[in-house]
């Protein structure tokens, strides 16, 4: 019977998050307000069990949401990501001998949301077996955090397709091997896969050309930095690893380069030469790509007691932190850089998981973009993040 009560309640749940806009959120960690306290065990069956002994020791964990279940992901395709699916990464932290989370759920353009609503429900689920102090993060394809980023130091790499679509591992370039890759950022790195020809290249980034016959070539645009050739050459070795098992050869292509090695580049790319390629321009700029700038920070307090969500507005920043109440839930809108919702230590374990649509609500309700960044923290494990808002902080 708990059980049958238990899995009715996932199933609204998920109903429940299908109809919610898809927010991202923002950077930070957790602390165990509590050492002593263990995490709560997973009943078996439940989904929490899938995770099994996840967040015991410090390091990166990840599942991809297959059939609304973690499935554990392969460790060599960590920083792989394909756009029809939904992933949950754990960062683990040890602190002489007291462990700190973060759950991020990742959710694809194209993931469905079915998909996108069980990969919420499963956070939930993971976020319980570790005692409930753990961080969540919502992070939607190109508009993740920093901090998720961060996790990846050779970069995040988007595929098309996904374990449940009709689509799955079909390429940009339908009935070629060869991929071709634009490198994004420079201090963290998303890796595209765009169409195999020229005009999908620019003189401001560098590209990855998969020939799929062994020979990965890196082409540094003529106005590329210095940064941004390194780190294109590191997320080419990342594809050289996770695609070629390490067998594939990686190989430069700049300004310094032999003719006859510039030429076979635009050769085995198909299309195009040196002059051919559009100006810098039209790549973006990279400072834009990557800036994140705040607007004004105000702390509202919450409730949805009648069935609709009541916002009130208490103060806008400097805030202090006496402002925050143990039984009540508040969201700090932090303009740019996503919104918090803090909860109570006092409030429920319904109120806790319920946190997470408030914020979805608040941004749909103030015609957000859908992919804000939206935080979860929970009194006494507040991050720096969260805590550079109140001039008064203590503790």
């Amino acid at each position: 019977m708990v059980r049958a009560v238990h899995m009715l309640a996932l199933a609204l749940a998920v109903l429940v998050a299908q109809a919610a806009a898809v927010p991202a959120k923002s950077q930070s960690q957790s602390r165990n307000p509590s050492p002593s306290r263990s995490p709560s065990p997973a009943r078996p069956g439940s989904p929490s069990a899938a995770f099994g002994d996840a967040g015991k020791k410090a390091g990166l964990e990840i599942w991809r949401v297959e059939n609304f279940a973690p499935v554990p992901y392969p460790k060599n395709d960590y920083g792989k990501f394909y756009s029809g699916d939904s992933y949950i990464v754990l960062q683990t932290r040890e602190n002489r001998g007291t462990f700190s989370w973060d759950i991020f759920f990742w959710l694809g353009k194209d993931t469905s949301q079915d998909e996108s609503g069980a990969a919420a429900i499963l956070s939930v689920e993971l976020d319980d077996s570790l005692g409930g102090s753990p961080v969540q993060h919502r992070e939607i394809q190109d508009h993740e955090s920093k901090q998720f980023l961060d996790n990846f130091p050779s970069g995040v790499r988007y595929l098309p397709g996904g374990v449940n679509s009709g689509f799955h591992h079909v390429t940009i370039n339908a009935g070629s091997d060869k991929k071709l890759y634009q490198v994004k950022g420079k201090r963290n790195v998303r890796v595209r896969q765009v169409y195999a020809d020229v005009s999908s290249m620019n003189r401001g980034d560098c590209f990855i050309l998969d020939t799929g016959k062994g020979d990965i070539l890196v082409y540094v645009g003529g106005s590329a930095k210095r940064v941004e050739k390194i780190k294109a050459t590191q997320a080419a070795n990342m594809i050289r690893d996770q695609d070629h098992h390490g067998r594939a050869k990686v190989s430069i292509i700049d300004e310094f380069s032999p003719v006859i090695d510039v030429e076979n580049f635009f050769k085995v790319l198909g299309s195009g030469a040196p002059g051919k390629v559009p100006e810098e321009a039209a790549g973006g700029d990279d400072a834009d790509f990557e800036k994140q700038t705040d607007s004004t920070v105000v702390l509202y307090k919450v409730s949805d007691a009648t069935g609709s969500l009541k916002v009130d507005k208490l103060a806008q920043k400097p805030l202090s932190q006496s402002e925050l109440s143990t039984n009540d839930a508040f969201v700090l809108d932090a303009g740019a850089s996503g919104i918090y919702v803090w909860v109570g230590r006092k409030s429920t374990k319904e109120e806790k998981a319920e946190s997470m649509k408030k914020g979805e609500k608040y941004l749909a309700d103030n015609k957000y973009p859908s992919w804000t960044k939206i935080q979860r923290v929970v009194e006494g494990a507040e991050p720096a993040g969260f805590k550079q808002y109140f001039g008064d902080w203590r503790g």
